[in-house]
């Protein structure tokens, strides 16, 4: 269960980790538009790193979005190219859910919401407790919602993402906690696998090709 990898390329910051026995290698791109172009080549340069063959891994994590549709739909065909190629465990992730656990890392925080631009005046939003567990679940599922119609009363969350800044005068009703460092949060790969261990350990996989991109929307600017 040691040998692993993670991608999402869910925004604009590309991510990419593996482990190999408790050997972490990452890589990661802020900026990165064109996410097909060298994903092969990070993929083969991270595992040649770690001292991998890839036919060893356990499992592969990815984030499925919501996010931007070409990112997502390049990193869901490699990894089901190959995963199936090589008979490997897939695990999927919410990419709302991955930042919301980076957040909980970073800052010790419990309760979070997400919200990332979708552009168009929209934004992706997600909220996630992490419970006695440690397990991250979700309390409002991921959706796709027009600024002018976003209302959330809930108390004691805090808030990251990149929209919370660039919708300021729509989002920030003050019942929300809108973290400093908001716009930094990103999904992290290396995060991506510790959560996903204890998913491979309960069995929670997904086929190859049963592995669906959550675009929400047909295009995202974000």
């Amino acid at each position: 269960m040691n040998k692993s990898l993670a991608i999402d390329t869910s925004t604009t910051h590309f991510t990419i980790a593996c482990e190999n026995n408790g050997v972490f290698i990452e890589y990661s791109m802020d900026n990165c538009l064109d996410h097909a172009k060298d994903l092969f080549i990070n993929i083969n340069n991270i595992l040649q790193k770690a001292k991998l063959d890839i036919k060893s891994l356990d499992f592969i994590t990815v984030g499925i979005g919501p996010g931007r549709f070409s990112g997502l739909r390049v990193a869901v065909s490699a990894v089901q190219a190959i995963a199936y190629t090589h008979n490997i465990k897939v695990i999927t992730q919410s990419s709302l859910c991955s930042i919301a656990a980076v957040a909980i890392d970073q800052f010790t925080i419990e309760k979070i919401a997400v919200a990332m631009n979708a552009g168009n005046n929209k934004i992706f939003f997600g909220c996630y407790h992490q419970d006695e567990e440690n397990i991250i679940e979700p309390i409002v599922k991921d959706s796709l919602i027009e600024i002018k119609e976003f209302e959330f009363n809930q108390t004691d969350f805090y808030g990251v993402g990149n929209a919370w800044t660039k919708y300021s005068d729509h989002l920030q009703n003050g019942k929300i906690i809108v973290l400093d460092e908001a716009d930094t949060v990103y999904p992290d790969a290396r995060t991506m696998i510790t959560y996903a261990k204890n998913r491979f350990l309960t069995e929670e996989h997904t086929k190859p090709f049963d592995i669906q991109p959550n675009y929400l929307i047909d295009k995202v600017t974000n």
